[in-house]
């Protein structure tokens, strides 16, 4: 299990907004964290026709097997149990800075 993996989770229960079933999930944490019993992972939602991709989303296009959404606003930490099998890996170095571009863009002061 790397960073960078893209596995099939069980993400319920859940409460409120949080994305929820079985579906994508990016591990985002590092190698080091992910010899740990959980992972930080970031939900990865399909495309659908005249979805806005907002600044704190990422459109992956050509990554995975449709166009999805990396939905990193909804970075969360879960137990390995969740995750059900290994789907791809992202080894694309470009697209890796775009993830960590997009998830530093939750910290900068916008006020």
């Amino acid at each position: 299990m790397n960073q960078y993996d893209v596995y099939l989770a069980d993400l319920n229960p859940t409460v409120g907004r949080e994305q929820f079933g079985k579906r994508p999930v990016l591990i985002i944490s590092n190698n080091y964290e992910n010899l740990l019993d959980v992972v930080t992972i970031i939900p990865i939602t399909s495309l659908k026709d005249g979805r806005k991709i907002y600044p704190n989303e990422l459109l992956l296009e050509d990554e995975l097997e449709i166009p999805s959404i990396l939905l990193c606003q909804q970075i969360r930490t879960i137990s390995k149990s969740r995750l059900i099998k290994r789907l791809t890996y992202i080894d694309n170095f470009i697209t890796r800075k775009k993830i960590v571009d997009v998830l530093c863009l939750r910290f900068e002061d916008v006020g």
